[in-house]
């Protein structure tokens, strides 16, 4: 049985939806408040272990960003696991000319049974909406491809 109800969960939830409505690299050191020391991290970039390379990996991603937000449309949470439904504003120097790049995903967590963090976060979006249409050269060819498919 869990240890934790759900508005426990809740309240974790409304933390960590504070922490990434603007995310920046100050804010980083409150990781420990909402996720597990033993936290698993995983998005289509890469998989990360424990909370300190999660703060490693967030730092290194945020380190050219001029803005990065998360606005949470949708969330279903319970005792054990919490499902969120988002946008990403993110404006990065390197991709897309600097200029705003949109993209939906959501996010799947576990919390932990012993604490009221998170044990397994994992989000799920389009990495090339994110990156790779937004790299010139290779943006044109990923759009290329979309519109022959769209005709297909």
């Amino acid at each position: 049985m869990a240890k934790f109800k759900t508005q426990a969960r809740r309240d974790l939830i409304a933390e960590f939806k504070t922490f990434y409505g603007d995310l920046t690299a100050q804010d980083l050191k409150s990781l420990s408040s909402i996720y597990h020391e033993e936290v698993t991290f995983i998005d289509p970039v890469m998989q990360v272990n424990g909370r300190e390379s999660l703060q490693a990996y967030l730092e290194h991603g945020l380190s050219n960003a001029q803005s990065c937000q998360f606005v949470i449309h949708e969330e279903m949470i319970d005792a054990k696991q919490g499902f969120l439904v988002w946008q990403m504003r993110l404006q990065h120097e390197k991709l897309a000319g600097g200029i705003e790049i949109v993209v939906p995903g959501t996010t799947h967590v576990v919390f932990d049974e012993e604490t009221n963090s998170i044990r397994h976060h994992i989000d799920y979006y389009d990495l090339g909406a994110m990156i790779y249409e937004h790299i010139p050269v290779l943006g044109w060819v990923i759009n290329k491809v979309r519109r022959r498919l769209e005709h297909a």
